[in-house]
């Protein structure tokens, strides 16, 4: 992997990071000013806002940047799918949105019983517009690899809507409606002014120029299946939780969540890497130029960071939940156990997806899922009445499992990856080694403290591993490291 790439995970990692920690903030402070009643008004409206999402946009973000990487040495090409894509998203988000409006009624008084709600409807419709704008503009930059330009678009409306929403309230009243309208002002002012500045510094860019038939297709035959892709990958993740409230109790789904939500959130840390990464294999697919190194570098980053991870997890289930959460959360410890491989098959699962959008595979990809998210349901709906809440974590892990090696299949069809390039003796060297020292930790750890302690010693003893292994990625990446410590310093 070159410098520049090293550069842009780094940099959109650290972006990520800040997100998710001005995110935990937010969702702790809102709700505890807010109550329960106005934070239940808002979480309805921002929960309608994420449903009607991926059918606003109609995957044209993702769209967008694959076509860039692919045409961005082709003018002419680059122009009309440009053209397409925004046509597309922005006509699909506004009859989306003004759908929701003339639905705003109905679902206040008939659905959700609650006048009130109307009024919050109506804002959201506005937010979900500027939002889809907001994203297919940050997407925009993407394709160019233009990371500087797509942190900052990512980064900003984040902490202007932040520091606006809390402004208000202390300001006006702890009414959740507040938070709606600082969304809208910062969504449609950053969405407004990045358009003009597009349609005056970027001349590939020309939002009132009628689109081309036959490109307009390629787009949306491109998108549409990504709306299918979405939908079940959100009931892989989501309906365990629900068939646990319909089988068992609503104390064991709130157990289950926090248990089988851990997994989940260092699955998210690998994020970047298919962001920074879907350009990338885009310009390599479209150049005919070999990705198999890379996939490869990719594979072992990925292995090598899950190993530890799912080992001191299974190791350390009942410390981790009884020293954050509580002991009456220790009931969760066998279901962390098992959702803890989620690590190592959803991030394979997220590094996976750039290479087949890549390769424009969108309706495998939906088949592929659809496949994962019935094997999902059938063994959710097989294994809760049996095993209870550990029958949720078996099912959920399984289907991401199948998900897993079907991608890997296709990877390795289109790509001619090969998985047994892989050190295989260091990695089961490397899992010994963790899990030895990992029992013997474990006798001694007592508190937050040794917790901690255990989880440095693990990271270093990785890190020892993967220096003895040497894979290239991690050459690189200790060479790059040193010339930006050298430049600064």
């Amino acid at each position: 992997m070159s410098k520049k790439l090293y550069r842009d995970l780094i940099n959109t990692s650290a972006i990520y990071f800040i997100l998710r920690v001005i995110g935990i903030f937010r969702g702790i402070l809102f709700p505890r000013i807010l109550g329960p009643e106005q934070w239940g008004l808002f979480s309805i409206t921002t929960g309608i806002i994420s449903l009607l999402g991926p059918f606003a946009q109609l995957a044209m973000s993702t769209t967008l940047t694959t076509y860039i990487s692919k045409y961005k040495d082709n003018k002419q090409k680059l122009k009309s799918h440009v053209n397409s894509a925004y046509f597309v998203a922005i006509l699909s988000s506004f009859l989306v949105s003004i759908s929701l409006i003339f639905l705003s009624d109905y679902l206040a008084s008939s659905i959700f019983e609650d006048n009130r709600l109307k009024a919050f409807l109506l804002l959201g419709s506005g937010i979900l517009f500027f939002n889809q704008v907001n994203t297919i503009n940050r997407d925009y930059f993407r394709g160019f690899k233009d990371f500087k330009k797509y942190n900052i678009l990512k980064i900003i409306p984040t902490i202007s809507y932040t520091l606006l929403a809390f402004s208000f309230l202390i300001l006006f009243s702890y009414r959740s409606i507040y938070l709606l309208i600082a969304q809208i002002l910062i969504f449609s002012i950053l969405g407004v002014t990045v358009l003009i500045y597009l349609y005056r510094y970027e001349d590939v860019f020309n939002i009132f120029k009628i689109p081309q038939i036959n490109v307009t297709k390629k787009v949306l035959k491109f998108g549409v299946p990504l709306i299918f892709t979405i939908t079940f990958m959100t009931i892989m993740k989501s309906l365990d939780r629900i068939l646990i409230g319909y089988f068992l109790d609503i104390s064991e789904v709130g157990i289950y969540s926090v248990a089988a939500g851990i997994p989940l959130k260092f699955g998210v840390i690998l994020s970047p890497i298919s962001t920074v990464l879907l350009p990338t294999f885009s310009e390599r697919y479209e150049k005919k130029r070999s990705s198999k190194i890379l996939l490869k570098e990719i594979f072992s980053f990925i292995l090598f960071l899950s190993i530890p991870l799912i080992i001191f997890i299974i190791l350390f289930s009942e410390d981790i939940l009884f020293l954050f959460f509580g002991s009456e959360y220790i009931l969760g410890s066998s279901v962390l156990a098992i959702a803890s491989f989620e690590i190592f098959f959803y991030s394979g699962r997220k590094i996976f997806t750039s290479p087949m959008l890549a390769a424009e595979k969108t309706g495998r990809l939906a088949l592929l899922f659809g496949i994962s998210a019935a094997v999902n349901i059938i063994l959710n709906v097989l294994l809760i009445p049996i095993l209870g809440m550990e029958g949720a974590a078996l099912g959920t892990v399984l289907s991401f499992a199948i998900l897993f090696f079907l991608m890997l299949y296709l990877i390795k069809k289109e790509y001619e990856f090969d998985i047994g390039n892989i050190n295989i003796k260091a990695v089961i060297t490397y899992i010994i080694t963790l899990i030895t020292i990992g029992y013997f930790l474990k006798v001694v750890v007592d508190g937050i403290v040794y917790l901690i302690i255990s989880g440095v010693i693990y990271l270093v003893i990785s890190t020892i591993f993967i220096n003895i292994s040497s894979p290239i990625w991690y050459k690189e990446l200790i060479k790059y490291i040193k010339s930006y410590l050298n430049k600064i310093l």
